[in-house]
This record gives C-alpha cells, sequence and structure tokens, in this order.
C-alpha cells in the first residue's frame, strides 16, 4: 500500500516459490519487490521507486495510517494490529530505514503526505520531530531483514490508547562519495504480519537512543563515547533485537547487559552485540539473540571512532560550518569536528536500536 492510498505499484514478475517478486537490474534481490501477506495475515507499506541523483543525500518521510493498512490487508480497522514479524527489502545504497509511532507532532505531520528532503535540508532530517516517536522497526544499508519475533511476542499497533495510529517510514538514500547508490534509485517494501488475540503472552518494547555529545576531532582522533538504557522494571526483561548505527568514521559498536548500578563499562562477558562495519552493521535478532537483563538493568552502549579528513567536496570548512552553525561552537575551538547530525558526508551518530519484552513504560536513556 502506498501511503495515503491502496493503489498498487507495478506489474510483477512471479518467481515461483520465493518471497519476491519483480524483474530487476544486476540481480540486485533487493530491487525487487516483495509479496505482500495473505488477506487476513498482515499488509504492506511501499515507497514505489524515487530518484538518488549524484551528490546527494535523499531522506524522505513517508506516512501510513494504520487503520488504512489494516483495511487493506483484509483485517479488521477498528481492532488493534498484533505485529509478529517483519519483512523488509530495499533497493542497494540505503543508508538507513526506520518506522516510528507517530506521536507530538512538531515539523512532520501526517497531513502533509511524504515529505522529500535532501543533503541536510528539511524536517525530515531534523530529529526532534520524532523525539517522542517510538521505534517499530528499523534496517541499514544490507536493507533485507525477515525476522518473526518469540512465540507469543508482539508488537500492538492501533492500541486503545491511540487509537487511529500513523506511522512513518523514514528512507535514507545516499549518492555520494563515502557511499553510492546504484542505478541512483531508492525504494522500500516492508510487510507486517499479525497474530491472533488469543496467542498472544507479551507484549514488545522498543528503544532507539542517540549520543548527541559526540565531536571527532582532527586533535582528538579516536574518541569513545558511552551511554545507557535503564529499563527500570521491578523484573528482568529479555533483549531480542539489537543493531547499532554511526557512519565512516565509526570504527566499534559494542552494547553491553548493564545492571543499572555500575559507572564503567561492563565485562566482555556481558557483551550482546558488537559492529566493526559503519555501512552494513549486523541486525541481531531471536532466535539467536535473547539475553535477560536483572530487575532494574538495561544496556550500556559505547561508539569508537577514527578520525578522517572530510572528503574534498566538503572539507574542514564544511565541517567546522556545520558545527558553528548548529553547536554554536566559537571559532576558536573549531577542531574539524565531526559532530551529531544526519548527513553522511560532514557528520556523525551514535545510535543504539535495542528490541526487548516485556514493554515497560519507563525507559530512561543518557
Amino acid at each position: 500500500m502506498t501511503p495515503h492510498s491502496a493503489r498498487s505499484i507495478a506489474a510483477f514478475c512471479l518467481v515461483a516459490g520465493s518471497l519476491w517478486v519483480g524483474c530487476s537490474h544486476h540481480n540486485d534481490p533487493v530491487a525487487e519487490n516483495l509479496v505482500p501477506p495473505a488477506p487476513g495475515q498482515g499488509f504492506q507499506m511501499k515507497t514505489g521507486d524515487f530518484s538518488v541523483p549524484a551528490g546527494v543525500e535523499e531522506q524522505d518521510c513517508y506516512f501510513f495510517r494504520v487503520s488504512d493498512l489494516a483495511r487493506a490487508g483484509g483485517l479488521d480497522p477498528s481492532k488493534p494490529v498484533n505485529l509478529h514479524r517483519v519483512q523488509v527489502v530495499q533497493r542497494s545504497g540505503t543508508h538507513h530505514m526506520n518506522i516510528f509511532r507517530v506521536r507530538t507532532i512538531k515539523g512532520l505531520d501526517p497531513a502533509a503526505g511524504i515529505v522529500k528532503n535532501q543533503n541536510g535540508t528539511g524536517e525530515c532530517f531534523k530529529s526532534p520531530n520524532w523525539a517522542d516517536w517510538p521505534l517499530v522497526a528499523n534496517t541499514q544499508q544490507g536493507g533485507t531483514v525477515d525476522w518473526t519475533f518469540p512465540d507469543g511476542v508482539v508488537n500492538k499497533l492501533n492500541p486503545p490508547d491511540h487509537p487511529d495510529e500513523w506511522l512513518m517510514l523514514q528512507t535514507h538514500y545516499v549518492n555520494a562519495t563515502t557511499q553510492a547508490t546504484p542505478d541512483a534509485v531508492g525504494a522500500v517494501t516492508v510487510n507486517f504480519y499479525t497474530l491472533p488475540d488469543e496467542k498472544v503472552t507479551a507484549e514488545i518494547g522498543t528503544v532507539f537512543a542517540t549520543k548527541q555529545s559526540i565531536r571527532i576531532c582532527e586533535k582528538n582522533p579516536t574518541p569513545t563515547f558511552s551511554g545507557t538504557c535503564q529499563f527500570n522494571s521491578p523484573n528482568p526483561v529479555t533483549i531480542i533485537g539489537a543493531n547499532g548505527h554511526f557512519h565512516s568514521r565509526g570504527r566499534e559498536f559494542d552494547m553491553f547487559a548493564w545492571d543499572g548500578k555500575a559507572t564503567s563499562t561492563p565485562p566482555e562477558s556481558q557483551r550482546f552485540y558488537q559492529s566493526l562495519r559503519w555501512d552494513d552493521p549486523p541486525m541481531a535478532h531471536s532466535p539467536d539473540l535473547s539475553v535477560q537483563v536483572p530487575a532494574h538493568g538495561g544496556v550500556w552502549y559505547t561508539c569508537a571512532y577514527q578520525w578522517l579528513p572530510p572528503t574534498p567536496a566538503v572539507g574542514c570548512a564544511g565541517v567546522n560550518a556545520y558545527d558553528q552553525t548548529k553547536y554554536m561552537t566559537p571559532s576558536d575551538q573549531l577542531d574539524c569536528c565531526y559532530t551529531f547530525g544526519g548527513v553522511v558526508e560532514q557528520s556523525e551518530h551514535c545510535n543504539a536500536f535495542v528490541y526487548y519484552y516485556p514493554k515497560q513504560d519507563n525507559v530512561n536513556c543518557n
């Protein structure tokens, strides 16, 4: 289903016995189209193809009403949707894809339809716009995900406390120096499969944490930054999914089970996630990942970096200008520092994505 409509995107070529349909170029599996769930079993979201010209970072936000998606998938649009399985397929060149549940409306509004932005300019690049929007699903450059949650565990969409819920699908493609988009075309297709009410035993919770105080500078080229998220649960919780995210200066991303008390990095025995690749970080999830965190515990995550000279198109002048404009850094303290921001060529990230159950209403990240 396209945002704000149920019209078909394209004619497909069926591959017998496969999850995928489509006729793609270069045998690129992420350029094909995903077979939607059977009626009554779930629904599909699609962006369709969009252009990503050379030298451009394209970040777009698409909005979907859950009741419209449910209706198109043969489900009762007035009832909550028990999300139990997620499939995502994307064309090559994606930097990230996140799906959030819309909450406080700031610069991004479902009424605007599709919001298309480029090179760091526009509301779809401004993270405060989705500061309190819970995460639903995410992928990164590899693009494909097929994850069924543990038996009975669901993410409940369109719940009674948020009826007529909206979702935002945010897609970021890069066709520049550090990353390229083959054929200069992006596309995202997502399937959500559901579980009947009588089979539900627990609700999933999600964490999207961002360490925004990072600075990777020419004179401090190998810094490491840490953050924590505490579940504040009186009982243990189980982590079933994890993913780290940074840009091309990132060298190592680690996550640890944390007791909620320690003030230094937990021991290696508590590490449950590691990424040594910025361009295609692994997505760890059940059944291979199942980590119990003690009562009142949480997650400790670290991001380690190696400063690199900016690309010629950006230069230290561009990095300093971003630093000064966004962070009001005095001129005599500028040091070609990559700071927190969404543009791959001139800024950095330290983002942790965590999926766990049972869901907690009191999660604090620092």
